[in-house]
Formats: structure tokens, sequence, C-alpha cells
């Protein structure tokens, strides 16, 4: 079977799907209008089962949608997933297809879906040949942690999966061309903490320091102490970051702030080592606001873990993407992203890999990841459906 052919023949197809989705962004979990136009197109393919309103609970609605599809011949289940969900931000591509409703799908989330109906579509086609069953997971909520809805409404159930990838695309990953598929065994995308910071201290006269206790010096005293945890506290051979992003205190110019609230993030890769950063980060914050006569508060909220891809799925993808479309398009990359996936937490239930999918344009069209002008170079979808495609149809051969 002639894979390449197939997916080139269903571009127009993907990039149809992509601009549909792309009009009317939807953010977190209320995907009521993404959720309708994929249980349609799912409809018209021959799979055994087809399910919305998956995902949600706790005060979120469910609009997530699983499919199954059982191949011809006897294997194990795989699964499939591309998340479905958009940001909060104001689009500024002037694209002809650009957001009706003030939304944007700045992260390439349009596209991945585009690219999972197409393999679902080929999938369905190829049935005779296909080995056990596909899952197809359509996730809402990525950018704020859906995945754990999904696996609890039974993503991975009925049947039990076996194995489980997914891709991401854009320009996340250095040293991919466009179109091109990469791989890597073991850290992929980092752990990621969020943290918040509340320092006390005695507000007062700015004329009068010594009746206060400056929350601002102790903020930034506790900012340039964390900095030298990475450098001091982690291997020079592992990659971790700590950030601090918003500083907030304070009410005028002349009045000593008697709190100050931080926030930020840790991002790490090995096993073990956000426990350890956590640690040390309270200790620190603590210990620093103590010995200037304050106090501070440290909290985590929603840590996401590291994608880690196992060796097997990842190394996988090498020999599937050179048997469907050249060893040209395959290509392993040297360094993961210190972006988080919410993919993680499938990775705690089932084996698998993440990957990279490039669509960057290689000019001025290319920004970044939430920015309100970036974009994907639509010409390239077709191999992103086809690495997902073909990697279904051979994982077990």
């Amino acid at each position: 079977m002639d894979i390449r052919a197939k997916f080139l023949e269903m571009q127009p197809q993907i990039v149809e799907w992509r601009r549909e989705l792309h009009r009317a962004p939807e953010v977190g979990f209320d995907l009521p209008r993404t959720e309708a136009m994929v249980l349609r197109e799912l409809a018209k393919l021959n799979l055994d089962e087809v399910r919305g309103g998956m995902g949600g609970g706790d005060g979120n609605p469910s609009h997530g949608v699983i499919a199954t599809l059982s191949g011809a011949l006897p294997g194990k289940t795989l699964a499939l997933r591309a998340d479905m969900d958009a940001l909060p931000v104001a689009e500024e591509t002037g694209l002809p297809f650009a957001s009706e409703n003030g939304n944007m799908h700045a992260c390439g989330h349009d596209a991945h879906v585009a690219m999972l109906l197409s393999a679902a579509k080929f999938l369905s086609e190829a049935r005779e040949e296909l080995r056990g069953r596909i899952r197809f997971i359509f996730q809402p909520s990525e950018e704020n942690f859906g995945s754990p809805s999904m696996i609890a409404s039974g993503a991975l159930e009925n049947p039990a999966v076996d194995g489980i990838i997914g891709l991401h695309t854009g320009n996340l990953w250095e040293g991919l061309k466009p179109g091109q598929i990469g791989f890597r065994v073991g850290e992929f995308m980092a752990a990621s903490d969020l943290m918040s910071i509340a320092v006390y201290g005695k507000d007062g006269h700015g004329a009068m320091p010594h009746n206060t206790v400056d929350a601002i010096a102790i903020a930034a005293q506790i900012i340039t102490e964390l900095q030298t945890l990475v450098s001091r506290e982690i291997s020079p051979f592992e990659p971790a970051v700590v950030s601090i992003g918003e500083v907030k205190a304070g009410s005028t110019y002349n009045i000593i702030a008697g709190r100050c609230d931080m926030k930020g993030t840790l991002r790490t890769f090995k096993a073990g080592r956000d426990v350890l950063l956590r640690e040390r980060v309270r200790a620190v914050t603590e210990g620093v606001a103590a010995s200037m006569r304050g106090r501070a508060e440290v909290n985590f909220i929603s840590p996401l873990k590291a994608v880690i891809n196992d060796r097997f799925f990842a190394e996988k993808m090498k020999d599937v993407v050179t048997d469907a479309m050249g060893s040209e398009m395959i290509h392993e990359i040297e360094l993961p992203a210190s972006v988080s996936e919410d993919f993680c937490w499938y990775l705690t239930k089932v084996p698998g890999a993440f990957f990279a999918h490039c669509s960057t344009f290689g000019d001025e069209r290319d920004y970044p990841h939430h920015h309100p002008k970036f974009d994907v170079n639509e010409s390239v979808l077709w191999t992103g459906g086809c690495a997902l495609g073909a990697y279904a149809l051979n994982w077990q051969k």
C-alpha cells in the first residue's frame, strides 16, 4: 500500500478540517462546537464505536471524544491522541479563516485534530490490514490539564490500551525541517510545577524602614537565592529551570509593602528532580523570609510530570516514517523541549511516546506558540497524519 499517496490525496481535506476548527476556537473543557465537528466526521467512518461527552467532570463540561476501530487481524490496542482546545488569545494573523470569536488556536491543536481525523479515515479504509484495535482520543483542555479527566472517564479502557502515541506540531524542537517527524528516546518534554509564593512582612512609611519588614526586599532576596538552586544543586549535565514570572506588591511610592506575591514555574526532566526542587524552593524561601524577620508560604499547583518516551515506541517511529515517507522525513531530536504537556499522564498508565511534527515556514511567518500571530504551515499537515496512520498500521509488525 502506498501510504504516502493516500495522505497526499487527503491533504486538501486535512486543510479544510483545520480551517473549520481555526475559525471557531474553543477554550478549556467547553468545546461543544469542536466536539460536534469531530463526531460529525467520525460518524462518516466505519468505526466500532464513537462516543462524545467524555472527560470534564468536577464542574467542567464534558466534550471529549473517543472512538474505537477493530482491525481484521488479531493484535494489541494502540491509542492515538489529539488535543482540541484553543487559547484565550486575540488572533492577529490576518488569515482569511482567522478566529471569529476572540479566542485563537495559537498552539496548533486545530492541526492535531485534523491530522488525527485523517489517520482515522485512512485506518478505517485499511481495516483488512490492521492488527488489533485503535483507540482515537480527542481530548479537551490540554492547556489546563485535561488528560486525567479523559483517563478517569475510560479513554484507556474497554478495550484496555497497550500503548499510546501523540504528536505536537509547530516549532518547539530545534533541528527539524518542515514536514519532518522528530523522535527521541527518554526525556522529551519537561515536568512543570506552577508555584505561588506569598511573602509577609510589615508595611509602614518609607521614611521609617526600621519600623517595617519590607516584603519587597525579602522577595528580591528570595528570587536571587532561587536562581542558585539549578546552578549549585543540580548537575550541570541535567537541564532544569526555575523561573519567577510574576511579582506583585505595593500600593504607592512611599509605603513599604507588607506583602509580596510571586508566581513562577519549575521545569525538570530527570525523575525525582521535581520533588527535590520543590523541597529546596520551600526551604530557601521560608529560610530567607525568616532571616529577614518575615514569613513566606509556598504552594505548588497542578504539577505536570516529564514526558518520558519509551524506547520501543519512540524508535518504532523511525522505521514507520522511513518506510512510509522516506528517511529524509524522520529526524532524531538531540535535546528535549523545556515546555510541558499533559500527555505525561497517559504515560503513567501505559507505555508510549510523543513526537514532534515540524510545521514552520522558515521565514518571517514563524512566531512562537501562544503568540497572536502563530500559524502552521498547512502544506505539510499530511505528514503528521501519515505518521500517525502508518504507525498504527505497522507498529506490531
